[in-house]
């Protein structure tokens, strides 16, 4: 069993979703360092796709 929203923790903790996982983006440069995440506040509610490709070109 995968623990990878727990661990990233973007495992949704209650409700009708519980235990499924919110909308986040998170880009990781070549070493392994996390330059940026988004976390949306509503599952209905789509990552700013923009920013994040923006910063995949920074990572």
């Amino acid at each position: 069993m995968s623990h990878f929203g727990k661990d990233l923790g973007v495992t949704l903790a209650d409700g009708p979703m519980q235990h499924l996982l919110a909308r986040a983006v998170i880009v990781v440069d070549a070493e392994g360092k996390v330059t940026y995440t988004q976390l949306v506040d509503e599952i209905t509610t789509e990552p700013d796709y923009d920013a994040a490709l923006e910063a995949t070109s920074k990572a």
